[in-house]
């Protein structure tokens, strides 16, 4: 499993490798697609409709959206709630409490998705 070894506030690093947020599904990292974030929302404190369909993936046991260092980043009820219908059990943290619980849950051998913002 990918392990997310640091957070700092702007940035993530998982596996050794840095990413300005992150989303992991399936064992998979990715950046997340900010510009997409900003043309549709004008910002990135928001979970796109397409990343809430990858943390869907695989039948995870957890989903956990990190949502800043100051909760700021918004997860929309319409996400929320289809998230909350998989049967996984949903956490919305502070990021670096996400990380945290994360780092956890796969060291536990659990099935873990996870959306990471880096700031506010």
């Amino acid at each position: 499993m990918k392990i997310i070894n640091e957070i700092k506030f702007g940035s993530i690093v998982v596996d050794g490798r840095r990413y300005g947020e992150v989303l992991i599904v399936d064992n998979q990292a990715e950046e997340r697609d900010e510009s997409k974030l900003g043309e549709l929302f004008g910002t990135t404190h928001c979970v796109g409709e397409w990343e809430t369909e990858a943390l869907l993936r695989g039948n995870p046991h957890y989903i956990i959206i990190g949502n800043g260092y100051s909760g700021a980043m918004e997860v929309q009820e319409e996400a929320l709630q289809k998230l909350q219908n998989s049967g996984a059990e949903i956490l919305v943290l502070h990021s670096p409490t996400a990380v945290a619980k994360y780092n956890e849950l796969i060291a536990e051998d659990r099935k873990v998705n996870i959306l990471i913002h880096t700031t506010c």
